[in-house]
């Protein structure tokens, strides 16, 4: 059982937000949504504060699409085909984000925040076309508020249930930390199965 005493969690919190979504951004196969979640609960409970978990989550995620949006400019279509190659998953996310981007422009960008499976690949996929770098990072900003505003508040608008799952783990001989490990090493496992997944599944709807 992993302990970490309620001080910590105020002291540390911003920082924990911050760590985990510039991870999560620059592909470290960690969920970014548990954790501000939980900030949101801590926020409602007043133990955070809802504009500095923002400001950490808004951080961390401009800095990691700043690395992947500076790599497409500096290296090109070299970088999608290199990230292509690595999964059926992300090259899938590749052509739908380049698809997408044709069709609806810049604003795509924003919108890929709350699409599993593009936030990763947009920003090296939009640093290889003509988008302007102030265009670019405007509309990435706006959806990063949009998407972690919408975590935190859920989780502030559900503090209650959530701090009765809390009760309910401790009486078991959990933590909430214990389940944010726990639910960080599915979403790894579920990220090394859709990795492997065979394009004739990713591309079309037979079994």
């Amino acid at each position: 059982m992993i302990q970490i005493p309620p001080s910590a969690i105020v002291q540390w919190g911003g920082a924990a937000v911050f760590a985990n979504v510039l991870l999560t951004r620059l592909g470290v196969p960690l969920p970014s949504a548990p954790l501000l979640v939980f900030a949101g609960s801590m926020v409602a409970s007043g133990r955070l504060s809802f504009g500095h978990v923002l400001l950490a989550a808004m951080c961390g995620a401009l800095l990691g699409d700043s690395v992947w949006f500076s790599a497409g400019r500096i290296y090109g279509r070299r970088l999608v085909a290199a990230l292509a190659r690595r999964s059926y998953a992300v090259d899938t996310g590749m052509r739908t984000t380049g698809e997408l981007f044709e069709r609806h422009g810049a604003p795509i960008v924003a919108v890929s925040k709350f699409v599993p499976g593009l936030g990763l690949v947009t920003p090296p996929l939009m640093g290889t076309t003509q988008i302007a770098a102030l265009a670019f990072f405007s509309w990435d900003a706006a959806g990063i508020v949009a998407w972690a505003s919408f975590w935190v508040m859920g989780g502030a608008l559900f503090e209650p249930q959530l701090r009765r799952a809390v009760l309910t783990l401790e009486s078991h001989g959990a933590t909430v930390v214990d389940l944010l490990v726990a639910t960080a090493l599915l979403y790894w496992v579920y990220r090394l199965v859709r990795r492997r997944q065979p394009p004739s599944r990713s591309r079309d709807g037979s079994s």
